[in-house]
């Protein structure tokens, strides 16, 4: 099992930051944030549908300097935009919280905000930059943090990871670091990462 499959079975994980934006949108939308029970299995073509219809829907644009604001169901916004639309848009239909969880990682070089859902035992990824839902371990983005099954305002990532020099997960944050300015500000609930700007389509 590779790490980042162990991270989201929760088999090998600690407590991490997540980002600024989402706490933000917890403030003002509450709901969104709350652990919900399952009322019914989704199979995968009903949830490759609305991945597909929420990446048809909403028009991909980077939010301005200095600004990391998660919306529902917005005419344009970037990929933590696409997610929390996602997201509802599946809780609602019938899939649990733990099932539907925002992760956050690096693809090419950039901070980039995906869904991954389970289902039975497979976790995919969905992502704004493709229709097609991938297996986790087929995904373009190397995952860092994960919204806890237990709870979407916790967040985990891999325990005792070690940014080594020279190493390919160096070469993953020191990307991110150049690309997005990752800023961290004090928060009730912790530091966490702006994500400005998610990749654009």
């Amino acid at each position: 099992m590779t790490s980042v499959l162990a991270l989201l079975a929760g088999l090998y994980a600690a407590q991490a930051a997540g980002p600024n934006g989402f706490y933000d949108m917890c403030a003002v939308t509450a709901a969104e944030c709350q652990p919900v029970a399952a009322t019914r299995s989704l199979g995968f073509d009903e949830i490759d549908r609305i991945n597909r219809a929420v990446n048809g829907e909403i028009r991909p644009v980077v939010e301005p300097e200095g600004k990391d604001v998660w919306l529902l169901a917005p005419s344009e916004g970037d990929c933590d935009d696409y997610v929390m639309t996602k997201r509802h848009r599946l809780i609602a239909a019938g899939l649990g919280s733990d099932e539907a969880r925002v992760a956050v990682g690096v693809a090419k070089g950039q901070l980039h905000a995906v869904l991954v859902v389970r289902l039975g035992p497979e976790f995919y990824v969905l992502d704004n930059l493709t229709d097609e839902m991938l297996p986790v371990e087929r995904s373009d983005v190397h995952i860092l943090t994960v919204q806890s099954p237990a709870n979407p305002r916790d967040w985990l990532k891999a325990p005792g990871r070690r940014w080594r020099r020279g190493g390919r997960e160096a070469l993953f944050l020191a990307q991110a670091l150049a690309y997005n300015r990752l800023r961290f500000r004090p928060r009730e609930t912790g530091n966490g990462p702006s994500l400005r700007p998610c990749r654009p389509r």
